[in-house]
């Protein structure tokens, strides 16, 4: 079936995965390395050289390698594909801590219509990010689950399922504090390669944070968000779930960065109503209609772009059902622009 996303499916050790990843996208690995330093300079108030952001990613490199070493050997392998330097390798994964603050995504998770749990988002990112989504499908050795994911050209880690029911979504929520460590987009990459939730709940503890993020998760039974700033996290477990971009647990609010004044407020109050109109159960087809979502004000779930590329827009739309092995992803608006479904292709489903 036709994708209006680029699909890739790598195999075999992290080395080999990250090679043939590099090797089949050289050519948009290098091009977007090569646009204003991964366009970190589209956003980024203060442009920084090439020279002066590799600097900058140095100090997270011995984290990843300490705590996720097999990631640590993808990015290398990534590298040489590519014909990029390991730190170029190393930069394209930390871009968003090298941008720094910024709201972005709106994410719910539920039971559906169908009895299916789910996992929905916008991905909202600033820097004309659209035309680098992609599908990326990781085929592991063994007995370790394959995972489904959708992130961007030369990152290998951002949100997915894995071939074990596992689902994880995100949005950014802001923190102090931020250090060099484990990006989120890695940790999540870390995460799906975990059999459980008590597993990767135990990882999120482990593993040295970068910066703050907001994480849904489910196995297709149980909804969990966890909030989390760097040194710390929050568990919360419901049948019904909604998160945008400031915290919602007690003890987070008082170091909560962001203003009240913000569209993160009415974005979390249109998301919980709407769905209370569909009873918390919604069809398919009616998580597709809330994330095209559209008001005059600020709460609105479809953010266009208004021609400032520093500001967010919606870049895609994801839908996932983990337990069925199954994502719908819209590239672009999804007020205007279809789902397409992806699938695991290799193995059942456990």
């Amino acid at each position: 079936m036709y994708s209006p996303l680029k699909h890739i499916a790598v195999s075999g050790s992290p080395f080999e995965r990250g090679a043939q990843y590099g090797e089949t996208l050289r050519h948009d690995i290098r091009d977007f390395l090569s646009d204003h330093v991964a366009r970190i300079n589209i956003v980024r108030r203060d442009p920084l050289t090439l020279k002066e952001a590799l600097s900058m990613a140095d100090s997270y490199i011995p984290h990843i390698e300490a705590c996720t070493p097999q990631l640590a050997e993808e990015i290398k392998g990534l590298a040489q594909g590519a014909g990029i330097s390991y730190r170029e390798g190393m930069l394209l994964q930390l871009r968003r801590e090298i941008i720094a603050a910024g709201l972005e995504c709106t994410a719910f998770a539920c039971f559906s219509q169908e009895g299916h749990a789910v996992i929905a988002q916008n991905v909202d990112l600033a820097g004309r990010l659209t035309d680098l989504g992609m599908i990326l499908e990781v085929r592991t050795p063994g007995e370790e689950p394959d995972l489904l994911m959708y992130t961007h050209v030369g990152l290998i880690g951002y949100l997915g399922i894995n071939s074990l029911g596992l689902g994880i979504g995100l949005n950014m929520v802001l923190s102090p504090g931020w250090r060099a460590g484990v990006p989120p987009y890695l940790l999540i990459r870390h995460l799906l390669h975990q059999p459980t939730l008590e597993a990767c709940k135990r990882e999120i503890g482990r593993i040295r944070r970068a910066s703050s993020r907001n994480l849904l998760m489910t196995d297709g039974r149980r909804l969990l968000n966890v909030e989390m700033t760097v040194d710390n996290e929050h568990v919360l477990e419901d049948r019904f779930l909604v998160h945008t971009n400031h915290y919602l647990h007690e003890e987070f609010k008082r170091c909560d960065l962001v203003s009240p004044g913000t569209s993160t407020y009415p974005r979390l109050e249109r998301t919980k109503d709407k769905l209370r109109q569909y009873g918390n159960s919604p069809a398919v087809w009616q998580i597709e209609e809330l994330l095209a979502y559209h008001e005059s004000g600020p709460g609105s779930l479809c953010v266009h772009q208004d021609g400032n590329p520093r500001k967010v827009a919606t870049v895609a739309s994801v839908i996932m059902e983990p337990a069925e092995g199954r994502m719908r992803v819209c590239k672009g608006y999804p007020c205007r622009d279809p789902f397409y479904v992806y699938r695991f292709e290799r193995r059942r489903m456990a």
